[in-house]
């Protein structure tokens, strides 16, 4: 599967992670997408995943993969594990997720959930493509979709956020401080 990388090409600092990261994970067909720059973060980023699924409409993919530049994977073969736990039936199937909610319920492979937080690395079906279209663009595009459709998150999560300087937040960030070591795929 086709992974396609939002790239923020203001943050060259994450170019060379990422590709470390293609490399270790064995991902040859990808890729890189510039963001859409605009003055308002949430819109840009908003308006960069709107791009891609568009891309993958116009090009009638069944789904598409799509990561930011942030990813990582802190399994050496964690692309593999969550491709190879994809559901047969789902609209957005998600690599990890950063919003923790009834932590006991949490069981492998898969997590079903009404809501999420962390596009980092998701897989957007195409039954899904103009639901995501239609979500407002001045709204985060992950917690945009809650109680959308039949979103599936892998678990333990395959893949997180590289900690560092979020543009969405203006700082630096490590939001995988808030997962319990058991919920991440190592």
């Amino acid at each position: 599967m086709k992974l396609h990388i939002i790239f923020d090409s203001r943050r060259q600092e994450k170019y060379d992670p990422l590709i470390q990261e293609m490399n270790r994970q064995g991902i040859e067909d990808f890729e890189i997408f510039p963001c859409i720059m605009l003055p308002d973060v949430v819109s840009a980023i908003n308006a960069s995943f709107k791009m891609l699924i568009r891309y993958a409409k116009g090009q009638g993919l069944k789904e598409i993969a799509i990561a930011e530049d942030d990813l990582f994977f802190p399994a050496s073969d964690g692309w593999h594990y969550f491709l190879k736990n994809k559901p047969d039936d789902y609209d957005i199937y998600v690599a990890g997720n950063y919003l923790i909610n009834n932590p006991e319920e949490y069981a492998e492979p898969l997590i079903k959930v009404k809501e999420y937080v962390g596009n980092h690395c998701i897989i957007v079906n195409s039954r899904y493509y103009d639901k995501w279209l239609s979500i407002p663009d001045d709204r985060h595009c992950d917690t945009a979709h809650s109680g959308m459709g039949d979103f599936y998150v892998c678990f333990p999560f395959a893949a997180l956020q590289r900690p560092g300087f979020s543009s969405n937040n203006k700082t630096e960030v490590n939001y995988n401080a808030i997962l319990r070591p058991e919920w991440i795929y190592k």
